[in-house]
């Protein structure tokens, strides 16, 4: 096969193929579509390969992935979706994506492909390097060695990880903490990785921000309230019983205090019941999806994110770019962005008892709330835009195609 990795920017562009395995409204999905849709189109053409939602309906489902194929037809860029390409582990149809992988990998000959998640990562890898792709470039978008499965399937997916990072050119973390405790578990080589914020469209945040207060009220929040907030898709990582539980200890000491919950999935009824149980139902909403997120946080006085695991946090990224006083477990890239005591509050994961007095301390202490929200504003820079990100992405795609290819 002719390698194409010695053509300078003023050639023909190199084909990327980026593979995910939904296109919905989750931050991966999202980091990918600002990333194709924000390329150079001179150095690089792309085409987003995705997969179906099928049973999914967190974050947006299928309506999602309409709407998504529809911005990347809108811009010019092509699209594939593999019905087969699904997020849970499937022989079959895992083997099937994987042959349209390969068939797709053989007539386009792409000089790239940039794969995302860990299910879509080792599908597209796999079939890349059956293919003899020259450059395969892999995010994870944090992780599933802790939090998401039970011991034996983690297990399994950290030995697979170790395995596909030999066949990995370079790979991308969001955070130093998700490049760490890659490499903490023996996957992949630290000089093969680079460390890329997840960018978000800045100027919407920062504009929405401004405007507070005297915003519209989305989330229709009952007279008098402080309102306590988060957002994300309702699945057990995510840590949502856990913020209903603080809010349980909370309401004999605030009755004014009020929660929001704003994204959907398989957990909807679940968080409902319990909060029926703890008596919270006049003080909790879940909104389910929601397309205006600015608008919701918008509405919010204090952002609360509690995950069992979490790569980087885009929502986290999105408040903490509006000025809210954030307060996040202390897990994976959290940290990074999250400062204990200067642009936010820090608790242990899983520790409802914790939470609820991080929550108590801003509460009782309003203008320490409101500086951390200023210094959050702050924290989230440029360097978390999203032509940053597509910039710093570019350049590492320029660097590994300028080695060469016996390197």
């Amino acid at each position: 096969m002719t390698s194409e990795i010695g053509r300078s920017a003023r050639d023909t562009p190199h084909v990327v193929i980026h593979v995910i395995t939904r296109l919905d409204q989750g931050g991966s999905a999202q980091n990918t579509m600002l990333t194709a849709l924000g390329h150079d189109r001179s150095c690089f053409t792309p085409t987003v390969v995705g997969g179906s939602a099928g049973r999914w309906v967190a974050q947006g489902g299928d309506a999602a992935t309409v709407e998504n194929v529809s911005r990347l037809e809108a811009a010019g860029v092509r699209w594939v979706l593999i019905d087969s390409l699904t997020r849970s582990v499937h022989p079959i149809h895992d083997l099937h994506a994987l042959y349209q992988l390969v068939q797709l990998f053989h007539r386009e000959r792409p000089s790239i492909v940039h794969t995302h998640t860990s299910k879509a990562g080792v599908l597209g890898r796999l079939a890349a390097w059956m293919t003899r792709v020259p450059i395969v470039v892999h995010t994870p978008h944090g992780h599933v060695f802790y939090g998401h499965f039970g011991r034996l399937m983690s297990v399994m997916f950290l030995w697979i990880e170790r395995l596909m990072a030999h066949v990995t050119t370079c790979m991308i973390a969001l955070t130093e903490a998700e490049r760490d405790e890659h490499l903490q578990r023996n996957v992949g080589k630290a000089e093969r990785f680079d460390v890329i914020p997840s960018g978000i469209e800045l100027a919407t945040f920062r504009k929405r921000s401004e405007q507070r207060p005297g915003h519209s009220d989305p989330i229709q929040r009952p007279d008098g309230t402080v309102v306590i907030g988060t957002v994300g898709w309702l699945t057990p990582i995510k840590g949502h019983r856990f913020l209903i539980e603080a809010l349980a200890r909370l309401k004999p000491t605030y009755p004014h205090l009020y929660c929001v919950i704003v994204g959907s999935g398989p957990l909807h009824q679940t968080l409902e019941s319990m909060a029926a149980s703890l008596g919270l139902q006049e003080s909790l909403r879940l909104m389910g999806h929601r397309d205006d997120i600015p608008a919701c946080l918008s509405a919010i006085d204090i952002f609360a994110f509690p995950s069992l695991n979490e790569g980087m946090g885009r929502a986290l990224i999105e408040a903490m770019a509006m000025g809210l006083p954030v307060i996040a477990s202390r897990v994976g890239g959290i940290p990074a962005l999250v400062e204990h005591g200067v642009n936010g509050l820090l608790v242990p994961s899983g520790d409802s008892t914790a939470l609820s007095a991080a929550i108590a301390e801003l509460l009782d202490q309003p203008n320490q709330a409101r500086v951390m929200g200023d210094m959050a504003r702050k924290r989230i820079d440029d360097t978390f835009s999203d032509t940053e990100m597509v910039c710093a992405i570019e350049r590492v795609y320029h660097r590994v195609l300028a080695k060469p290819a016996s390197s």
